[in-house]
């Protein structure tokens, strides 16, 4: 028995929505630092005062960049899942891709699923399992 798996539209766009979700972490965790330093953008700054501003709140960065890290990994995983489990994709190319994913996580998630999901077919033959 052959296992298939559905990329309809309802599909696809729950896989897109999971593939940018790492990138918009990471952006609001970035947005919420420059709002930290925006009290300093008249031009007038102390020196160290952008270093006083990170020491105030390191912990809440830290946090926030741990969720985005976290986050950014599980669905790492699950887009190596995907691609290990697409029969119809060459070893060489599912290994390149694999690669490509661990390297440069949280931009080429998106990039996965423009060039990858977006153009499947709505029937994917797949393996029952990824092993």
């Amino acid at each position: 028995m052959d296992n298939v798996l559905v990329f309809d539209d309802k599909a696809k766009k729950r896989i897109g929505m999971i593939c940018f979700t790492p990138i918009i972490c990471f952006l609001l965790t970035l947005l919420y630092y420059i709002f930290l330093l925006l009290p300093m953008a008249d031009g007038h700054t102390l020196p160290g005062q952008v270093v006083g501003i990170t020491n105030q709140n390191y912990d809440t960065i830290l946090v926030l960049l741990a969720i985005s890290a976290i986050i950014a990994t599980c669905v790492l995983i699950y887009c190596i899942v995907l691609v290990a489990k697409v029969k119809n994709m060459s070893s060489h190319d599912k290994l390149k891709w694999i690669l490509i994913l661990c390297i440069f996580v949280p931009i080429t998630t998106i990039v996965f699923w423009a060039v990858i999901i977006r153009n499947e077919p709505k029937f994917v033959h797949t393996y029952p399992d990824i092993a």
